[in-house]
């Protein structure tokens, strides 16, 4: 294993596992956001248990960790002929880590807005782009989960397709690239699974019941 490859791998992991839901949870209310609503420790939740502003402030530090995660290797790596398998790498381990943080018992988020935050790191317009189809996505269906599955989905598809215009000009086919966006979204998609289960059942939580709630 190289030295960027392992670089990579353990700044993508170690920076998705600052769980800001966590600490933004015990700040304002005291308690271990995972024992309560979904029991997931990510933006939605958030979002769902202490209103949109505190819900705002963890999706922005998530997106920003990988976004940095991305950035390190970068300014790390500027040279590498592997720059841009180096710099997914280091992204998706970010969503691992925020997935399947060590020091809270492998139990976090879904790991989206991170992967928001790896597209950013990539491709600040492309990251603009799955940005704002997510909350497009969203506000026609009513629900982040479905938004979120959809973006794990199209990702690694538009990046096998399209790698120049995702990752920069003279980008070709990689299949270590796609391999790994793919699986890491697929990860993703396991952790949805409750979602996916509410979702067939008609029992998902929509975006509008819980602005209403937070509005009262």
């Amino acid at each position: 294993m190289t030295v960027p490859i392992l670089t990579s791998i353990v700044c993508g992991y170690f920076m998705g596992n600052l769980m800001a839901s966590y600490l933004v949870a015990k700040w304002v209310l005291g308690i271990d956001i995972r024992e309560h609503g979904t029991g997931n420790a990510g933006g939605s939740n958030s979002f769902l248990l202490m209103g949109w502003r505190n819900g705002l402030i963890v999706g922005i530090i998530d997106i920003l960790k990988a976004f940095i995660a991305v950035y390190i290797i970068r300014i790390l790596y500027p040279s590498d002929p592997n720059l841009s398998l180096l710099m997914v790498l280091s992204g998706s381990m970010a969503i691992i880590g925020h997935i399947y943080p060590f020091f809270m018992g492998f139990r976090g988020g879904k790991g989206m807005a991170c992967f928001m935050g790896m597209c950013f790191g990539l491709n600040p317009l492309i990251g603009l782009y799955v940005l704002l189809a997510t909350i497009a996505l969203t506000i026609i269906t009513d629900y982040v989960s479905l938004a979120s599955m959809t973006a794990y989905i199209v990702f690694p598809i538009l990046l096998g397709l399209y790698p120049e215009t995702i990752l920069g000009p003279g980008e070709t086919y990689n299949i270590y690239t796609v391999t790994i966006v793919l699986t890491t979204g697929l990860v993703g998609i396991w952790k949805h699974r409750i979602n996916i289960s509410n979702l067939l059942n008609k029992k998902e939580k929509g975006l509008r019941g819980a602005l209403k709630k937070h509005s009262k």
